[in-house]
Parts: structure tokens; sequence; C-alpha cells
């Protein structure tokens, strides 16, 4: 197989909403801001859109052992960077492989010449690897945006800079839908970020690889949310908010691997610094 040109994969508008029902490959949990997946019908999808018959062709294709895709598929665990891999190398969609048909993709509504259940947005291969600090918009079929990758920059309403900082873990592997952004996740779009969380400090609710969304205009959270914080040596950490007993605001890891860390959403200077709420998590 040839590798074809750099495409971004799209997130259409209301793709959150759509109803699950038994058969469902993505079951959407607003109040436990999770999209669940299933591994075969994921699998499946990849073998449909690449043409291959067999798991043993997947398996080449995806240059592993077909060992990995009995485990996978026997344990349900979708292995996040493996499927972006082959996302980005064939050139397929992301959004349709993790979740199926959206609103533009099924029912017979597929755009003419399009490959079945693709649809694909091409960007500038010259730009796709260089840093950039905000979204750019983009108007491929419905209006979109790039999201930020591996830097971001936060200005106030009147262009003040508040805060500025790189990382490898600002991904920009999906594109969001302005009307998506908006109604399903209520982000303005200079607010969104997608992060690849590192390490299993919150496992098992997020698992190093998983992908999450954010909010930098929100520093706080109710008891028990999640906040995205960045630590001296740049590492982007995901930890669940609480209060002590003297009432100070405090983060913790879910499998308690380090000591808890008192924050303030006000200060910028003083680590660890709170980049915002995450919103919605995509597990493996």
């Amino acid at each position: 197989m040839t590798a074809k040109s750099t495409k971004i994969v799209e997130l259409f508008d209301g793709a959150a909403a759509h109803e699950p029902h038994e058969d469902a490959a993505i079951a959407v949990s607003k109040s436990d801001e999770e999209v669940a997946l299933s591994t075969r019908q994921v699998l499946a999808r990849i073998k449909e859109q690449l043409g291959l018959d067999t798991d043993i062709e997947l398996a080449e294709a995806m240059g592993i052992g077909i060992r990995r895709i009995h485990n996978w598929k026997h344990r349900n665990t979708v292995p996040t960077e493996e499927i972006v891999a082959i996302c980005g190398k064939e050139g397929l969609d992301l959004q349709y492989i993790l979740t199926g048909p959206g609103p533009l993709q099924g029912g017979g509504a597929m755009q003419a010449g399009a490959k079945k259940g693709a649809v694909h947005c091409n960007f500038d291969p010259e730009q796709a690897n260089k840093p950039r600090d905000t979204y750019t918009p983009s108007q491929c079929g419905h209006p979109r945006i790039h999201p930020p990758y591996k830097a971001y920059t936060q200005r106030s309403e009147k262009g003040e800079v508040l805060s500025s900082f790189s990382s490898p873990q600002i991904v920009d592997v999906l594109a969001p839908g302005l009307n998506w952004l908006n109604h399903s996740l209520g982000i303005a779009p200079e607010h969104f970020l997608l992060v690849k969380a590192l390490g299993d400090n919150m496992a098992p609710w997020l698992q190093d690889g998983d992908l999450i969304m954010v909010d930098t205009s929100i520093k706080t959270t109710t008891a028990g949310g999640c906040l995205l914080l960045r630590y001296p040596d740049g590492v982007l950490m995901v930890r669940r908010v609480f209060r002590s007993p003297e009432g100070r605001l405090m983060v913790r890891d879910d499998n308690e691997c380090s000591p808890p860390d008192a924050i303030d959403p006000n200060d910028n200077s003083t680590y660890p610094i709170v980049v915002g709420r995450v919103v919605r998590r995509l597990v493996r």
C-alpha cells in the first residue's frame, strides 16, 4: 500500500448526538464525558476501508503480529496510537474509523466520488508538522478548525498573552466542526485543546495515549472533576480536584502514585499551572 497525502480527521457536527443502540460502535456518555469504542467494529472499518478480508492482512498492514489483534479483540481495548498511525499512513478518516458513519456519511447521504463511509479534508502538508499555538479556521464542507499543534498561547479578550507554552502532547489528529464545538462541547474555538495523555497516573479512568479535550477558558471544576495541569518539566498531566479539610483546592491522582498538590487557578506563575478543564475523553 502507498502512503497518501496528509489528511486531518473531521469531527462531524452533531456526531455526539447519535442515539446508541445494541450494535452501535460508539456509545456517548455525556455524564461520564467519555466515548466508549468497540474494538471489533473499529478494526472491521479499517479492513473495509483498505479492502482487506482477514485479520492476518490487517496485521500485516499495521506492521504488527496477529496475536496483538487477537488480544485487542479479546480485551476490547482500542490501541489509540496504532489506530491513529494506520489512519495517518493510509489517509483514512479517523472519526469514521472510531465512531462509524456520521450524518454526512451514512443513509445514502454519501458524497459522490467519496470512499464508502469516509469524507476527507486535505491539509497543507508543508504546515502539517509545524507547531501552531492557535487554531486554524478551515472551510472543508462545514466550517471547522484545525486545533493547535505542539504549542498553545492563551490571550485575553484584548489580545494580551495570558500564558504560552509548547508540548509534544498537544496534537491535532481531529478537526472538529464549529457547530459541534459550540453546541456539543460549549467551547469557543480559541479555547479548544486536544491533548494526548502521558503516563498512567489516572488509570483506569484514563490510560497512557488516550486523548482528552480541554476547555482552556475554565480553570475550575466541581469536586471530582478533572483539570489539565502543566508542571515545571513541561509535562501536561490530568488530575482530579478535591477540597482539603482546610478548604484548599487540591488535585490528586486516581491511583495515588504521587502526593496531592495544591493549586491556584488564578495563578499562572506557580506550578502546577492550571491549563483548563477536561470536558471529554476519547478512551481506548
